[in-house]
């Protein structure tokens, strides 16, 4: 419920503040392309979700700061087909709310860059591997909070609509490595992400 009131509170801000001169804002989705680096299951194989709403303002035309709140859904995926088949997959939901600096370019292009918080929204049930649901006992919790760095370039293709493009990474580890293991539990795991969206802009 306070996460509902929060994402009502920030999206009527949002709204009210495009009427202000030199703020705008809007809405945006698209997809997400996660791994977990550290797990030694490398390649972005588990889509996900990436949706929200920002706002932001530009101080001379090509210099700006915008402030986002979207939900995403991150994590990692792998299908292991040998003399047998296994599938390992993870299932993450955040909340995130970056703050970006925007510098336009070329009239209709722009790049991005910033820091992003997000909080994670269920910690249990997110893992499976071939024997199904893995037990939250059998493996390290995620930690609550991802502490993430990000950078994109976006382009704008028609007065109200952009398409952008990042790269989203942890600096912090979402979850410490499992003691006396072999496999793919053996490091500090951080979230990565390839992120693509379509912007609507008000």
């Amino acid at each position: 419920m306070k996460k509902m009131i929060l994402t009502f509170v920030f999206c009527s801000l949002c709204f009210f503040i495009t009427q202000a001169q030199k703020f705008h804002g809007g809405l945006f989705a698209g997809v997400a392309a996660s791994q977990i680096s550290g797990d030694n299951l490398s390649g972005f194989n588990k889509p996900g979700v990436f949706a929200g709403a920002f706002t932001n303002i530009f101080f001379k035309e090509k210099y700006g700061l915008e402030l986002e709140l979207y939900y995403v859904q991150k994590g990692s995926r792998k299908i292991f087909k040998n003399d047998y088949s296994y599938t390992y997959k993870l299932n993450l939901q955040y909340f995130e709310m970056p703050i970006l600096f925007k510098f336009k370019f070329f009239k209709r292009f722009y790049l991005e860059a910033g820091p992003a918080l997000g909080v994670l929204i269920k910690n249990t049930g997110v893992e499976k591997d071939g024997n199904g649901l893995v037990p939250n006992s059998q493996r390290p919790a995620f930690n609550r909070l991802d502490y993430s760095a990000l950078g994109g370039l976006g382009f704008r293709f028609a007065r109200h609509f952009l398409v952008d493009l990042r790269a989203q990474s942890s600096f912090i580890p979402v979850r410490k490595p499992q003691p006396n293991t072999t496999w793919h539990l053996d490091r500090w795991q951080y979230n990565s992400s390839i992120i693509i969206s379509f912007i609507y802009e008000i």
